[in-house]
């Protein structure tokens, strides 16, 4: 049997399989969460907590919050952007955010 690598599933606020995110991390097998902007919208208007904070950045800080085996892998449309998703990294959300965030999708 070939050992799985990654798991590579559309995880976004809007439209996410938890069941796999939660299989990956038993399994102990990267979560790879494609689309997790959602096609620029990120998770709508009501998914931005922070107005000092780029909806980007809240959005990938938040998917990286939601398991220590998820890796978003986010577009970008201009250097811009390219930092925006780096500063993301390095971004702690409140559990009052991430919850917020989790159950307004």
């Amino acid at each position: 049997m070939t050992p799985v690598a990654s798991v590579q599933n559309r995880y976004h606020a809007v439209d996410r399989s938890e069941a796999m995110v939660d299989l990956c991390e038993h399994a102990d097998v990267p979560a790879v969460g494609v689309g997790p902007l959602h096609r620029g919208q990120p998770g709508g208007p009501r998914h931005r907590p922070e107005a000092r904070r780029e909806p980007r950045q809240v959005v990938l800080a938040w998917l990286l919050a939601r398991s220590p085996r998820m890796l978003p892998i986010p577009g970008f449309g201009s250097p811009e952007h390219v930092a925006e998703n780096v500063a993301a990294a390095g971004l702690e959300l409140s559990p009052d955010e991430v919850t917020a965030i989790t159950t307004n999708a």
